[in-house]
């Protein structure tokens, strides 16, 4: 009886996992927001530009990455996702670069993932 009782509820969690992954597979996202999340983390990654670039310490720095990188996350297109993921490697090498006083290498790696969300954009308005 307990190894029923076992496959009883692996078979119920395995069921109730697989509809969880389907209803996140199945959301997709509009035009208009995906533009706007592009919009959205071009401007927050000038804003961090700008901040290394007036002598912001490296918190508030750090602060506006983050932002930066929550807000890339809002980019759900599949066509552009291997260049959101290699754009939010350089905001996470800036934000660790930033919260470890680099604001150097912040600043390099900011302008990098800069011209690659200016990139996706670029694709992404062209194509839709």
């Amino acid at each position: 009886m307990p190894s029923f009782k076992n496959f009883l509820s692996s078979a119920i969690a395995i069921t109730f996992i697989n509809a969880l992954s389907f209803s996140a597979a199945a959301a997709t996202f509009s035009h208009e927001e995906v533009r706007a999340a592009l919009e959205s983390t071009i401007a927050k990654v000038k804003a961090s530009i700008s901040a290394v670039e007036s002598g912001a310490d490296q918190e508030t720095v750090a602060d506006l990455v983050s932002n930066a990188k929550q807000q890339q996350k809002d980019i759900e297109n599949n066509d552009l996702e291997v260049k959101r993921q290699q754009a939010g490697k350089r905001l996470n090498t800036a934000w660790k670069a930033a919260r470890g006083g680099d604001l150097q290498l912040a600043g390099e790696s900011l302008r990098d993932a800069l011209s690659r969300y200016e990139e996706m954009q670029k694709i992404y308005v062209s194509s839709h």
